[in-house]
């Protein structure tokens, strides 16, 4: 993957992890800990709690699904599905599901033409891979 198209995808994923970990009201230590291992991974470099926040701070309410909409006809499949469940895996990090948090994801799916469809058998792949991890 060229690397200009691997740091987007790197950071609409981190942006999307914030946006879901914050609209029940902010990031917890938990859904923290997982934006910053989950933006390692995409990014090969690791990120601060400091540098979360300012990209927190950066990202206007509606601007990530403006950019999402607009990033949506050059990303590939791949790189959607990846934001969906990342963004999923932050909405789980905390143990409780706020509705904020369900609409967010929607909306994310939504900015990226992704049919609802398609969501859930994402959401059920990741959740069967959960599955998996505990045992």
């Amino acid at each position: 993957m060229p690397e200009r198209a691997a740091n987007l995808r790197a950071e609409l994923i981190l942006k999307a992890m914030i946006a879901v970990g914050s609209a029940d009201g902010g990031l917890e230590g938990r859904e923290l800990s997982l934006i910053q291992q989950v933006y390692e991974d995409q990014a090969e470099r690791p990120i601060t709690r400091e540098e979360i926040a300012e990209v927190s701070q950066e990202s206007t309410r509606d601007g990530l699904l403006a950019e999402l909409y607009a990033a949506s006809p050059v990303l590939d499949r791949e790189t959607k599905e990846e934001i969906i469940r990342a963004a999923y895996l932050t909405l789980l990090a905390d143990g409780r599901i706020a509705a904020e948090e369900r609409k967010k994801l929607k909306d994310i799916a939504m900015a990226l033409r992704v049919p609802e469809i398609h969501v859930g058998a994402i959401l059920e792949d990741l959740a069967l891979w959960l599955e998996e991890q505990k045992s």
